[in-house]
C-alpha cells in the first residue's frame, strides 16, 4: 500500500488525516487579503502542515478499512506495517519519502516535515485600486453646494421685498382675529343641526322597519290551499334508488384497484431483491448526516442517491450511489463514480 497516496488522497476532502504511529496531517489554506498599506491583493496560499502531538482529524485507519474492505484489526496491521517501513527508512537514510505529500528529515532527535508542493508560495501579490480615493470625491462635491446657496439668497433680497413683506404683516393679523371669533357659533349652530337630523333619519328609518315587519307577518301565514297546493311538490324522490346497481359496483371496484396500485408503490424495496452488489459514496455515524448527503447529489439530480440504514444502531449509515445484479455492472458504475464524483468511492456486497 502507497501510505503517501492515500494520504493525499483524503486529504482532498478533509482538512485534517490522523495517522496512528505518526501525527496529524493539514491542509491549510489563506484566503487573498487586500494590504491597504501597500495597496496590493496578496495571493491565496494553499499548503501542508504535520503535527506529530496532535491526534485530532479523520482517522486514516477506518478510511483504509473502508477503501479495502478490511476488518478493524487488519486495518490496523496494514497502517502499522506502513509506519514502521518509513521509520526504518528515516533511521538508516536520514529521511523518509511519502509520496504526493514531501518527505520525513532527521533532524537530531526530532524530524522536519518538508512540503512536496509549494506552488502556492510562488503566486506574486496583485496590485488593487485605492480604497480611499471616492471618499475626497464626495466632500468638495457638499462643500461648494452650501457656499453656493449662502451668496444666492443674500442678492435675492431687496428692499422692494422687504417692505411689501412689511406692509402684509398687519393686514394678516387684522383679518385673522375677527375670522376666528365668527368661526366658533357658526360650528355650534351646525353640529345642532346635523344632530337634529341625525335624529329625524333614524325616527324614520325605525318606522319604516316596523312597517315592513307587519307586512311580512301577514304575508307570512299561508291559506290552507296554499298547503294543499304545496304539498305535492314537496315530496322527495331517492336519486340513489333511480342509479342502477352495476354502475354503483364498477366504481367501487375502480376506487379498490387505484388504492391497491398506490399502496404497491409505496412499498417499493430500497434494495432490490436481484440485486447483490452496491457502490458507497460515504459512511456516517448518524442518518442526519447520511440523509444530509444525500439530498445534496439528489437536488443536483443525481436520483439514484439514497441511505442504507444499518442493522444495528451503533453501525455506520451508509449512502449508496446505486445498487446491481453483478459484479461487471458495479466495477463499470464505479470507474465513471470515481472519475467524476467521489475519487474514494468503494464497491460492497449487500448481505441478506
Amino acid at each position: 500500500m502507497d501510505l503517501g497516496k492515500y494520504i493525499h488522497q483524503l486529504l482532498k476532502h478533509r482538512n485534517e488525516v490522523f495517522v496512528k504511529g505518526l501525527g496529524t496531517f493539514k491542509r491549510i489554506h489563506t484566503s487573498s487579503v487586500f494590504d491597504e498599506r501597500k495597496s496590493v491583493y496578496l495571493p491565496p496560499v494553499t499548503y501542508l502542515e504535520f503535527d506529530a502531538k496532535s491526534a485530532n482529524g479523520v482517522d486514516f485507519i477506518d478510511y483504509v478499512q473502508q477503501s479495502f474492505q478490511l476488518g478493524r484489526q487488519e486495518a490496523e496491521a496494514l497502517v502499522e506495517e506502513q509506519v514502521i517501513k518509513l521509520m526504518e527508512d528515516i533511521k538508516d537514510h536520514g529521511l523518509g519519502q511519502l509520496n504526493h505529500l514531501g518527505q520525513f528529515i532527521k533532524h537530531g532527535q526530532s524530524l522536519v516535515f518538508k512540503a512536496e508542493d509549494l506552488s502556492g508560495f510562488q503566486l506574486q501579490p496583485v496590485e488593487g485600486d485605492k480604497v480611499p480615493e471616492p471618499e475626497p470625491e464626495l466632500l468638495p462635491s457638499t462643500e461648494p453646494a452650501a457656499e453656493v446657496e449662502v451668496p444666492e439668497e443674500e442678492p435675492v433680497i431687496a428692499d422692494s421685498e422687504a417692505e411689501e413683506v412689511q406692509v402684509e404683516e398687519p393686514v394678516l393679523q387684522e383679518a385673522a382675529e375677527p375670522v376666528e371669533l365668527i368661526e366658533e357659533p357658526v360650528r355650534s349652530s351646525s353640529n345642532t343641526v346635523w344632530y337634529v337630523i341625525a335624529v329625524l333619519v333614524a325616527m324614520g328609518i325605525i318606522g319604516g322597519l316596523f312597517y315592513v315587519n307587519q307586512n311580512k307577518e301577514t304575508a307570512a301565514v299561508p291559506s290552507t290551499d296554499s298547503l294543499a297546493q304545496e304539498q305535492p311538490t314537496v315530496l322527495p324522490v331517492d336519486a340513489a334508488a333511480t342509479l342502477p346497481t352495476d354502475s354503483l359496483t364498477n366504481s367501487l371496484d375502480s376506487l379498490a384497484q387505484d388504492t391497491l396500485a398506490h399502496v404497491v408503490e409505496e412499498k417499493k424495496p430500497l434494495i432490490p431483491a436481484n440485486h447483490h452488489w452496491q457502490i458507497v459514496i460515504g459512511s456516517h455515524r448518524t442518518l442526519a448526516q447520511a440523509y444530509e448527503q444525500a439530498e445534496s447529489f439528489n437536488k443536483a439530480g443525481i436520483t439514484s442517491v439514497r441511505v442504507v440504514p444499518s442493522k444495528l444502531a451503533h453501525n455506520l449509515k451508509k449512502v449508496i450511489w446505486d445498487s446491481y445484479e453483478t459484479k461487471e455492472q458495479v466495477d463499470s458504475a464505479l470507474r465513471y463514480v470515481q472519475k467524476h464524483y467521489m475519487a474514494d468511492a468503494w464497491p460492497d456486497k449487500i448481505n441478506k
